[in-house]
Formats: C-alpha cells, sequence, structure tokens
C-alpha cells in the first residue's frame, strides 16, 4: 500500500453553499463545547430547572452540526476511502509528502481566486513540502495539513482530519449523546453589529425558560466575565458558553431583562431541552392583511413549508403584504424558495479566476405571485443562502430589505479527499449580482436600516424590525 498510496485519485464528495460558522442551537454534542474563564456578580437566584419534558421534536443541531443539518438535504457524503481504511500508523515520509503535495495541488487548481488572497502559493509549497519530510506520525500531518489551507486566509476553506467528521457531515461522533444545556437559541450568532448579547429564542423546556428567561433578554456575563464584543462581534466560544456553560454542571448567567430592571445572576442547572422555535407564521395585520412567516433555515422542506404558509393565510382572502424573515437564519439552499416569488437572473456564480466561466444565476418561478408586497427581514446572521435569497429578491426588485446587513457568506465550497481518506473543503465559487458587485464579506444592504438596540427585540408587540416591517407595508 505504501507505494500505491500516492496513486490514489482524490474525488469530489459534496458541493454546497457553505453555512459559516455555524447554525441554531438545540441538542448539543461534545464537538460544541468551549470553556471561558470567570469573575464576579450580583445577587444569585439559583435556578433548579423542573423536570424537563421530553420534546416532541429534537432542537435544530448548533455550531458546525449546523451546517451538516442545513446540507443534509442536498449533500450526499461518498467519503474517498473509509477513514481508518488505511493503515496511517505505517505511512513512510514518501507518503506525508506527497499527500502535502497533493492538498497543495488540490488548492492551487480549484481555490475561488487564483491570487490566493495576496499569499505567494508558489512559495507556499517549498516551504510545507520541506516540513512535511520532518512529519512522523498522522497527528503531525493533519496539523501541517489544517495549516497549509490557513494559509489561504478564508474561514470558509478548512482541513477536515477524521476527528471532525461529525461536525462537518453529522456522521461517526459520540453515538447521538446530547450535551447539556441552558436551553437558550443564539446560533449562529449574535449578529456582528449586535452590542449586546441577546436571548435571540428561549426554548419552552430547558433551564433557561424554567429561570424565567425570554426572548430579548440581555445577557451581560458568563460566569462572571463580561460579554464584551471584538471588531467581528462575539467570538463562537461566547456564544458556546451562553448556550453549554464553562465546563461544570451549572452556568450562572448575569442577565437584565429591560431597561427600567437591574441585572441579575441566575445560576442554571444544565440539562435537557426542547419546545424550541422553528417555523413560525401569523397574521400581523388584518387590516390591511399581512403575514408573517419566520424561516429558520433553508433545509428542504423550506419552499413547501413557505406554500402552506401562504395557503392557510389565503384561505379566505389574498394577502395585502407578507413578511419573511431570515434574522439568524444559517442557510441551505433558497433557490426554490425564491422562485416562489420571483423570476429572472440575479447574477452570476464561480470562481474568480483568469479565463473561467462564471455561469449565470437565475432564479426560476413563480409559484405564487409577483406582485404582493414583500419585505425580508434580515441581519448580520441571516448566512448563506439567507444571503442569496434577499439578494435574489432584491436585485430582482421584488422585496424590500429591512434589518441589517446580511452576513456575507456566498462562498460555495467542495469537498476533496487525500490519500489517507481525510478531506479539504475548499472555496471554489463565490456570487456575483448583474452589476458585478461581490457579495462575499459585505452581504445584502437593507433599504431601510433598522439596528436592534439595546431592547428592540423586547420592543411589544412585535420587535422593532418587524414593527418596522409592519409599518412599511401599512
Amino acid at each position: 500500500m505504501k507505494k500505491n498510496l500516492l496513486k490514489f485519485v482524490f474525488v469530489m464528495t459534496a458541493l454546497a453553499l457553505l453555512v459559516t460558522a455555524c447554525g441554531t442551537p438545540a441538542q448539543p454534542t461534545e464537538a460544541d463545547a468551549a470553556l471561558i474563564e470567570p469573575p464576579a456578580a450580583t445577587a444569585t437566584a439559583v435556578v433548579e430547572p423542573t423536570s424537563t419534558p421530553k420534546p416532541t421534536k429534537e432542537p435544530p443541531k448548533t455550531g458546525p452540526l449546523a451546517t451538516a443539518a442545513a446540507l443534509s438535504a442536498q449533500v450526499t457524503l461518498v467519503p474517498p476511502t473509509p477513514i481508518g481504511g488505511f493503515d496511517t500508523a505505517n505511512l513512510t515520509a514518501d507518503d506525508y509528502v506527497g499527500i502535502v503535495k497533493q492538498a497543495w495541488h488540490i488548492i492551487n487548481a480549484n481555490y475561488v481566486r487564483d491570487n490566493f488572497n495576496g499569499v505567494d502559493w508558489h512559495a507556499i509549497y517549498d516551504e510545507y513540502v520541506l516540513l512535511a519530510e520532518d512529519v512522523t506520525s498522522s497527528e503531525e500531518l493533519w496539523v501541517l495539513l489544517a495549516d497549509l489551507v490557513r494559509e489561504l486566509s478564508d474561514d470558509h476553506s478548512r482541513f477536515v482530519p477524521p476527528g471532525n467528521m461529525e461536525g462537518e457531515f453529522g456522521v461517526g461522533g459520540n453515538d447521538g449523546e446530547a450535551l447539556p444545556w441552558t436551553g437558550i437559541g443564539v446560533w449562529p450568532g449574535p449578529s456582528r453589529e449586535d452590542v449586546y448579547f441577546y436571548a435571540w429564542d428561549v426554548c419552552q423546556y430547558g433551564a433557561a425558560a424554567d429561570a424565567g428567561m425570554v426572548r430579548g433578554d440581555v445577557i451581560l456575563a458568563v460566569d462572571g466575565v463580561p460579554l464584551v464584543p471584538g471588531e467581528e462581534g462575539f467570538t463562537r466560544e461566547q456564544t458556546r458558553a451562553v448556550v453549554f456553560g464553562t465546563g461544570g454542571d451549572t452556568v450562572t448567567l448575569t442577565i437584565q431583562s429591560g431597561p427600567d430592571q437591574a441585572p441579575r445572576d441566575l445560576e442554571l442547572r444544565l440539562g435537557g431541552g426542547g419546545g424550541c422555535i422553528d417555523w413560525l407564521y401569523e397574521v400581523v395585520s388584518d387590516s390591511p392583511y399581512i403575514g408573517y412567516i419566520r424561516i429558520p433555515d433553508f433545509d428542504g422542506d423550506a419552499a413547501d413549508n413557505l406554500r402552506a404558509a401562504i395557503a392557510d393565510f389565503e384561505t379566505e382572502k389574498p394577502l395585502d403584504g407578507l413578511i419573511l424573515d431570515v434574522r439568524h437564519n444559517p442557510g441551505g439552499n433558497s433557490d426554490d424558495s425564491s422562485g416562489i416569488f420571483a423570476d429572472g437572473i440575479v447574477g452570476t456564480q464561480g470562481p474568480l479566476r483568469e479565463g473561467e466561466q462564471r455561469p449565470s444565476y437565475r432564479i426560476r418561478g413563480v409559484d405564487w405571485n409577483d406582485t404582493t408586497p414583500l419585505v425580508v427581514l434580515t441581519d448580520g446572521s441571516s448566512h448563506s443562502a439567507a444571503d442569496y435569497f434577499p439578494a435574489a429578491l432584491k436585485e430582482l426588485g421584488r422585496a424590500t430589505i429591512i434589518g441589517m446587513n446580511s452576513a456575507g457568506n456566498t462562498e460555495g465550497i467542495i469537498s476533496f479527499g487525500l490519500a489517507d481518506g481525510t478531506l479539504i473543503r475548499l472555496a471554489v465559487m463565490t456570487m456575483a449580482l448583474n452589476d458585478g458587485t461581490i457579495l462575499e464579506g459585505v452581504g445584502v444592504t437593507p433599504d431601510i436600516e433598522v439596528p436592534l438596540g439595546m431592547w428592540g427585540l423586547r420592543q411589544q408587540p412585535y420587535d422593532v424590525q418587524l414593527q418596522t416591517a409592519i409599518d412599511f407595508l401599512k
């Protein structure tokens, strides 16, 4: 096998838009836990959650598992070889060097930008081949391959060792064992523009609900450590600390529930959770007749769910307006959903490489109508397909966008197999509008910008962004 190993021809295993960094919290797994360090707080109320009824529906995946959930309906993983199928313990020095060369050539031939984001890719080859000559184990090789991909400074592209397959594709892992958590939905963020860490959702069952937390509560600290955003907003580690705690059986959240209420500490005993908000639709105005649909993701049922909600609204009379909420939506595939409302060429998709073709990105519809006024609500946690959806409807003149910039997470990725059974997930394409505007890293700019502010999510009866949409349609 040693001499034949490098003759292995890598294969493409899956193609899908990347869902970044990642999902709506729920029954979490070990891969999603993260630790942070603790300081002081205010008066503490110890909350022992009541026994949690068994949820009728498993909550959506969190973290990297949200990526798997969003892709599961459209991607079949066909690993190039079973993980562990090679006798990796007996690889030779030549094998290690060859696998690094293979990884370099995959990136060289397929990466979305042929300038490699300003990196001298040929110099990288010389450097990493030299480093590979000193590798003595598969573990060292995997560290080196991860470093190689990181040279691109591309958040979407990454090396996937065997231990990360659960996070990427939902295969293997910890036999489905769920981690204890708080029952708070904040994934995939707070949005990058948020100054405050909101409880975006509080599931019906779980420690947070038992403690009396509600949507829009502002979380100020975790185990005494203040939650302060950086230049790119709150970190994944901060989010995980709120959802999963910091390593013990309990976690203390310092929260504030309103401008006239003092911050207070809640010690939550981590456990199960359920009854998390998924799809939601309701009439938000009788005259004019306006419907609201919350789209938590664009998985395989999204278009059918939209059609069913619209049909339910219009049982007795047609809608005068419709609000589609893709805030905190991690993505999936929104083309069919867009086709309910619009038809036309939005722009192009493909690599940004000299001489490469960029096919037109066309939405084919219309399944419902193209005249009823639409509003799409977006924020900095509207990722991937939740970037494409408002981009398409805005570009085709079909909807008004209200809220904040979407995430700008528009690169498509392909999984390439390496000769030892590991993978590189590589950005190979991105989206451009008809005028050539690239949305990656920028997102869709709203027609009406509405920040949440500290208490915008707690505004009654509807949060400030949703209320702006209602007023606009009226």
